[in-house]
């Protein structure tokens, strides 16, 4: 009886259960397409960010993190890729060299960072590849070839096939300098990056600092990102000794990590702010339904109807309409997220050269990745906090006394 009364009273107000119907779902349309969409963005951020950087995890020497240093070496690389491959979340595994030295030409020098890297490895350094803008992209690991940014090669005043000279200090800490023709010239969007970085066969460099067939660090890629933290401990579990420790990327790029970490907390305020919105809709139509009907409500009470049935009446509306205000809420957030994650947020026009934010590159296409876990948050969240509204009006109607409900028509 309670249900059927709660059900008719939705149905005799039908233009205010529509109005609540609609608040309730674009809320939670709104909450669902912001989570989505801001996801998809540190997804992508991340991603970018790891394939300019270290990877998702980084095997590299204790120490190396605070004082890089050639002479710091991952002594079997070999043996710690297999060890990774094998072990069921890595999807690449690339062994690299890092270091630090001064890219001169005839007319100047520049500070840069040097990346020695494999070429031949599918998917290695892909950000750069699909950078190119001239030349070609490294071939073989061990030829004498570099690849460098747009702006430092405006600054060193060279093209493709110009001869360049890197000076660095080798595994026994001696000055080296070796020669190295310009293969080919990238605009990655970051200046930089553009500035300051260039790619460098992984043999080349090895023969060169005398590093054997050592390295300074293997980058590992996840198949899955969100099982980070269980591919660190098993893989830091199967490592075999001496080849030193293994990194999250928050460690290594703590910027991009703080970014991540404050852009969530804003994100959170505004579906707080959302939920409260809608929450306040729904309190002030349930007690605005519950004074219009005081002397209905007065008229069951004095048939023997009791508080707690009263209440529980009440309480069945605001769980109803909270669940169908969900339900359009899922379908029209699903239908945004699912848009966006085809197409994209085209944010282009708002860039101009730079597409950098917290030390990678921006993707100048947003897209949607709405998570499940998420959704079912964002739905369980709208349920908890509209139905909690709905507790005062339901407790006020349950405490109406007949004769004065009464009293006035």
């Amino acid at each position: 009886m309670v249900f059927l009364l709660a059900l008719k009273n939705l149905r005799r107000h039908l233009r205010r259960t529509i109005l609540t119907l609609a608040a309730i779902g674009l809320g939670t349309a709104l909450a669902l397409f912001s989570i989505g969409l801001g996801d998809g963005a540190h997804l992508q951020m991340i991603e970018n960010g790891v394939r300019i950087g270290h990877g998702h995890l980084t095997l590299q020497q204790e120490g190396y993190l605070e004082s890089p240093s050639i002479s710091l070496l991952v002594p079997d690389p070999s043996s710690a890729i297999q060890t990774f491959l094998s072990s069921g979340f890595a999807r690449g595994v690339y062994p690299r060299v890092r270091g630090e030295g001064i890219l001169a030409t005839a007319a100047g020098g520049e500070g840069v960072q040097f990346q020695g890297i494999d070429p031949g490895l599918p998917g290695e350094a892909e950000i750069f590849r699909k950078s190119m803008e001239e030349g070609a992209f490294l071939d073989s690991p061990g030829e004498n070839s570099i690849l460098i940014g747009r702006k430092l090669a405006e600054k060193l005043k060279v093209k493709v096939g110009s001869k360049t000279v890197l000076t660095t200090q080798d595994a026994n800490g001696e000055i080296i300098s070796t020669l190295l023709r310009v293969k080919g010239i990238f605009r990655s969007g970051s200046t930089s990056i553009d500035g300051g970085i260039c790619l460098i066969p992984l043999e080349t460099l090895q023969e060169a600092l005398q590093m054997g067939a050592g390295v300074t660090s293997i980058a590992v890629y996840l198949e899955n990102p969100f099982q980070q933290k269980r591919a660190l401990d098993e893989m830091g579990r199967i490592l075999p000794e001496g080849q030193g420790k293994l990194y999250p990327w928050q460690s290594l790029q703590p910027d991009l990590r703080d970014y991540v970490i404050i852009d969530d907390a804003f994100a959170y305020i505004l579906y707080a702010i959302i939920l409260l919105i809608v929450a306040i809709g729904v309190l002030n139509t349930v007690l605005m339904s519950v004074m219009e009907r005081r002397r209905e409500i007065g008229i069951l009470t004095a048939l023997g109807m009791g508080g707690g049935s009263i209440m529980g009446m009440v309480l069945v509306e605001t769980v109803l309409i909270t669940l169908l205000g969900i339900f359009f809420g899922v379908l029209l957030g699903l239908g945004v997220n699912w848009y966006f994650t085809v197409h994209g947020l085209d944010l282009s026009s708002f860039y101009q050269e730079e597409f950098t934010l917290a030390g990678t590159i921006l993707d100048p296409v947003m897209h949607s990745h709405l998570r499940v876990n998420r959704a079912l948050g964002v739905c369980l969240a709208v349920f908890l906090i509209t139905v909690t509204m709905g507790v005062y009006p339901a407790w006020k109607a349950s405490r109406t006394r007949p004769v004065e409900a009464m009293e006035k028509p």
